[in-house]
């Protein structure tokens, strides 16, 4: 994961301490992205853009960020569009690639497509960029929301980031919203833009939003449909379900780094392991939490028999209530909300055992 982060005059007026307020920004974000950061001002001083990196696709400095294109526009971009191959190639015949990123995919499609670019984005993503000739600033999420973005409206500003502990600093006060702490409660998650701070609001999965003529409009790019199939039979979608996760594993799969997978000893997570393990790529890494100390909870037996099948090897951590005891803040930091249920706290746990051994994990 990258840190992303920006500070947008909506006005257009020049922000005051604007090379301060980036910096704070960026080292609130600064653990999400070890291998490299960057910032960037507009000339006009109304827009400037954070950025803290964490490596995968394209590790030279041709893909630092904020990344500035030929044209007018700058991105600060946290995920990974896995499609990214296939936009180049299209695009390859309009745009001069001076990078071998997918950073610079996303760039060469707003160029190409401006904001429809979105829709031919296949990933996890979220991102930002500043359009200086038409002074706008783009910002969309991914379909599922599986890469956070937080913002929040300051006076004429619109600040966002990653994490929305990133935002409190330049709230003129630090408040829990009463609605959505019951809406918390209540369901285990806020509904909407809502977040357990007042003047945080979170960017909607399938989302996008621009800044742009002194106003701020949000508006949904994607969302679900369903079209009922009853011209084939149950073999043909087994056949065609196999099919997908075959080529979504592979596409996952592309990384200039090692990866590996969780398993958990479900079928969801040993599915996708073996999968990735029988790929042409394969996987050398697998990862599980064992919790011996809580009977009928080891699923390590599952685990290593999907292990085996993908060809890979076994890294295994015994967790147990004294891990819990010495993370639990450490897992309420990171998250920047209540987990409102115990697999966070595991999660945390294997990743810390996976970050020793790759830098890309599936799951």
């Amino acid at each position: 994961m990258c840190g992303i982060a920006g500070i947008i005059s909506i006005t257009g007026m020049p922000v005051s301490g604007l090379d301060g307020s980036l910096e704070v920004l960026s080292r609130m974000v600064a653990h999400r992205g070890p291998d490299g950061a960057g910032t960037w001002i507009a000339g006009s001083r109304r827009a400037g853009l954070a950025h803290r990196r964490l490596a995968i696709i394209d590790l030279s400095a041709a893909a630092q960020q904020p990344m500035v294109g030929p044209g007018p526009a700058v991105i600060t971009y946290n995920g990974e569009i896995y499609n990214y191959l296939e936009i180049r190639a299209e695009l390859a015949a309009g745009w001069r690639f001076r990078s071998n990123s997918d950073t610079e995919c996303i760039l060469a499609a707003y160029d190409r497509y401006d904001i429809g670019c979105v829709d031919r984005l296949r990933g996890m993503f979220a991102f930002a960029i500043w359009d200086d000739r038409r002074r706008r600033l783009f910002c969309a999420r991914d379909r599922f929301g599986i890469k956070p973005f937080y913002y929040a409206l300051v006076g004429n500003l619109l600040i966002f980031a990653s994490e929305a502990k990133a935002l409190l600093p330049f709230l003129p006060e630090i408040e829990s919203d009463p609605a959505a702490l019951a809406e918390y409660l209540t369901f285990q998650y806020t509904i909407g833009e809502a977040t357990l701070f007042r003047h945080v609001k979170q960017l909607l999965p399938g989302h996008a939003l621009t800044v742009e003529n002194g106003s701020v409009c949000v508006w949904r790019y994607w969302d679900v449909h369903y079209e009922i199939d009853g011209d084939h039979n149950p073999r043909y979608f087994e056949r065609r379900l196999g099919e997908l996760l075959d080529k979504s594993v592979k596409m996952h799969l592309r990384s200039d780094v090692p990866v590996g997978a969780y398993v958990s000893g479900g079928i969801d997570s040993s599915l996708i392991a073996i999968l990735a393990g029988k790929s042409e790529r394969g996987i050398a890494d697998c990862f599980h939490g064992r919790f011996t100390q809580f009977p009928g909870y080891d699923e390590s037996d599952y685990a290593a028999a999907a292990v085996d099948q993908a060809g890979a090897r076994m890294h295994v951590i015994d967790i147990n209530a004294q891990h819990f005891r010495d993370h639990i803040e450490d897992v309420l930091y990171h998250l920047d909300f209540p987990a409102a249920g115990p697999g966070s706290f595991a999660q945390f746990m294997v990743s810390q055992l996976a970050v020793r051994h790759v830098k890309v994990v599936l799951g």
